[in-house]
């Protein structure tokens, strides 16, 4: 369980690493990058609505108006609400089924754990794509790797 706390630990420290990247780069150069980090936020909304046994539906996957103010919102929110999910959950609990639809509206039925390591890699992945855009910009990119992070903990 520790693992996975500090995978979430991880992402959100990654995740305001990234933030400010955006913020300090110029508005219409990070506007992709932006778009594509509001997937990332986006999508751990989804996971965590989920997990929480709540519908996702209403949850917009890709959002075209995308900006920072956005993402800090919502890096703030998943961020308390996975602490809290992580803070409750118990180590047996981690391979209980979550039912769930997709946003397509397919039925799903996917462990914690799974579920977990996804929304961990997910944004690992796609935040190595936002570095990418930054830097083909000509906006200055952050490190996010995780052992950067174990470092500096």
């Amino acid at each position: 369980m520790q693992t996975i706390r500090n995978l979430f630990a991880h992402m959100d420290w990654a995740n305001r690493q990234l933030l400010e990247a955006l913020q300090a780069a110029p508005k219409d150069e990070a506007n992709k990058a932006t778009f594509l980090f509001l997937h990332v936020l986006q999508a751990e909304r989804i996971w965590l609505t989920r997990l929480r046994g709540e519908s996702s539906e209403g949850i917009v996957l890709w959002v075209d108006d995308a900006d920072s103010l956005d993402c800090a919102a919502l890096i703030e929110a998943n961020g308390s609400g996975y602490d809290a999910l992580l803070s409750a959950l118990p180590e047996e609990a981690l391979d209980t089924l979550v039912a769930y639809r997709s946003q397509a509206g397919a039925p799903f039925e996917t462990s914690t754990r799974d579920i977990l390591t996804h929304v961990a890699l997910h944004g690992q992945y796609h935040r190595g794509q936002v570095n990418t855009l930054l830097r083909q910009s000509g906006a200055d990119p952050k490190p996010v790797d995780y052992i950067l992070f174990a470092r500096l903990s």
